[in-house]
């Protein structure tokens, strides 16, 4: 808008003082405004190409990335049951001078519903991608049934594990692959549409012409589906139910909901996994009066762990956390009434 404020201010002085004519006005005017245009778009494009090149520079850092264990590997031990445990973990992210976790010993054993909770920047998933093995401890170690879990290969260790994470990942083939994230000849469809209707999706793909075979998003299929975030999180439920890993994560997939509503979705979940071991995160504390145990997280430190009921008569930060957010939805339900 400056520019060609600018622009037409120069063409009228040229008019007025230097006995430009109408016809060369109009004429300099468009080419003018012709170049101003075609400066803004190649501007643009500019940036667009800058980004993009940047995005491929990180797709190409990461194909390029050496992730080939240092040390000989090892087996995961067969067996029916797991327990991982924290010996003295602590890890600090680069360039800060602070632990993001500190000190953390705790264990989870086959079986258990762990709650992790605290407020947000406590440490939680943090603690999470340490227990995926997404990062490695700067100090201590995290063992698999007694092993230490870096001796054992990353991606027979991440089959253990059916996370579902806040951000939901969606990609432009059909419905029923993004559930079994397999090729179509490695797909199970009836254990995929037993995923999708234990996951509340059964409406939304009966509803659709290609029912689970439909395309999703709009890249390959001009007639691709988009779906609601709602149903972006039932999908990421969906597919932690169809891999049926003996250990599953939920890191905050329900942040966009309100404390009720994420109670009912944990507690639906926890029915649908039976009797498998399974650790949801949260700065709510919706998920924590089913589980068998509660780790809250401050500052990078787990300060408080053990049952709910345990927690509350302790009366410590636990507590009166739990005790202001139920005060605040039910004063919410009253004033909804």
């Amino acid at each position: 808008m400056v520019g060609k404020s600018l622009i037409y201010a120069v063409l009228f002085v040229a008019v007025l003082n230097k006995g430009m004519s109408i016809g060369n006005f109009t004429m300099f005017l468009a080419l003018a405004v012709s170049f101003s245009e075609s400066m803004l778009d190649f501007l643009q494009r500019f940036g667009d190409y800058k980004k993009a090149s940047l995005e491929v520079d990180d797709f190409r850092s990461f194909m390029e990335l050496d992730i080939e264990e240092k040390v000989d590997t090892i087996p995961i031990p067969s067996a029916d049951k797991y327990t991982i445990r924290f010996h003295d973990v602590s890890y600090r992210y680069q360039k800060t001078d602070k632990d993001a976790v500190s000190h953390l010993n705790m264990t989870l054993h086959p079986g258990e519903k762990l709650a992790v909770v605290g407020l947000n920047g406590a440490g939680k998933t943090t603690m999470i991608k340490l227990l995926l093995r997404l990062y490695d401890p700067t100090e201590g170690y995290i063992s698999l049934n007694g092993i230490d879990i870096r001796r054992f290969n990353r991606e027979d260790y991440y089959r253990l594990f059916a996370p579902v994470f806040q951000d939901v990942e969606v990609f432009a083939f059909p419905i029923v692959e993004n559930i079994s994230m397999k090729t179509p000849n490695k797909t199970d469809r009836k254990r995929a549409e037993e995923a999708i209707r234990e996951a509340g999706l059964l409406d939304k793909i009966l509803s659709l012409p290609k029912g689970i075979e439909s395309e999703l998003l709009k890249i390959v299929d001009e007639e691709g589906i988009d779906l609601s975030g709602g149903e972006k999180q039932k999908l990421a439920l969906a597919r932690a139910l169809y891999k049926a890993a003996p250990i599953v994560v939920l890191d905050e997939p329900t942040s966009a909901l309100d404390a009720i509503a994420e109670q009912q979705l944990y507690e639906r979940f926890d029915q649908m996994i039976g009797k498998k071991a399974a650790v949801y995160i949260s700065h709510r504390l919706a998920s924590t009066r089913f589980c068998d145990k509660v780790a809250m997280f401050k500052d990078g430190a787990m300060i408080e762990y053990g049952s709910h009921g345990e927690l509350m008569v302790r009366g410590g930060e636990y507590a009166k956390m739990f005790e202001v957010q139920a005060q605040y939805y039910q004063e919410k339900r009253v004033e909804n009434q």
